[in-house]
């Protein structure tokens, strides 16, 4: 039976709505705690769904040992009963206006899926990069490549 999921360009902050939505981990970090040498880092992901839209997703600290072991970069899984948020950071890693936020009782479940895209990418013109038209709210990375003369 083939579950229905909602689809990450869907998701707000309906809290009579309970989302559940399958996505691969495009990229997973960890985020130290600078103020606490001690304590655990937190997780931040991008996550992107089988229409190519991708979406924020921070793990507390506090919930850091509950998920580090089951998240792993590549692997399509399928998330239900996380909070919602609205995506306010000075710089954002996604061009969604909402984040996701891991809770204590979030459910994850790996999954195979090979209709998820591996990659995802928004080109960008360096002459666009250079003269600052872009919105500055959104990470760009650059890539180059160097040739040896």
């Amino acid at each position: 039976m083939d579950q229905n999921f909602d689809s990450v360009k869907d998701l707000s902050l309906n809290s009579e709505k309970n989302w559940c939505i399958k996505v691969r981990i495009l990229r997973m970090w960890k985020v130290p705690a600078y103020e606490k040498s001690y304590s655990q880092p937190s997780i931040e992901l991008v996550v992107i769904d089988k229409d190519g839209t991708r979406i924020h997703c921070f793990i507390r600290a506090v919930h850091y040992r509950l998920f580090e072991p089951i998240l792993e970069e590549g692997k399509v899984f399928v998330v239900g009963n996380f909070a919602m948020d609205s995506n306010t950071q000075k710089y954002r890693p996604t061009k969604h206006s909402m984040r996701i936020i891991f809770k204590r009782d979030t459910l994850v479940s790996g999954v195979d899926d090979m209709d998820i895209p591996i990659e995802s990418f928004d080109f960008v013109a360096t002459k666009e990069i250079l003269s600052s038209v872009r919105d500055d709210l959104h990470l760009i990375n650059c890539w180059f490549a160097v040739r040896k003369e």
